[in-house]
């Protein structure tokens, strides 16, 4: 079974069971993103990141490290879709998140 499918099955259980805004719903977006960027498909790809950022960032707050890797996901998707400016800022407040709460590499 196609891994998008399954992402799919997994996101409306979560839907259904932990509500529409939960975490959970904000982690099957990121996988179905991650998903969709694999198949270059940059642009349905960026839509599911934004929408799982918006949804995290209102369940955690902004300056939570699944925020960071969301932010992160992003500049990714924005280098391989061409736009190295986007790539770099959100990899920046990405860098900005990690620093702040002690995550470093």
């Amino acid at each position: 079974e196609d891994a998008l499918v399954v992402y799919k099955k997994a996101l409306r259980i979560f839907e259904r069971t932990v509500g529409p805004e939960s975490a959970d719903v904000a982690r099957a977006l990121c996988n179905m993103a991650s998903a969709l960027l694999r198949q270059g498909k940059h642009d349905k790809a960026m839509k599911k990141y934004e929408k799982a950022l918006a949804m995290e960032r209102g369940a955690r707050g902004d300056e939570h490290d699944s925020v960071a890797l969301l932010l992160y996901n992003i500049a990714l998707c924005k280098e391989e879709a061409g736009d190295d400016e986007g790539a770099l800022v959100s990899a920046r407040e990405a860098h900005r998140i990690y620093t702040k709460i002690g995550i470093s590499h």
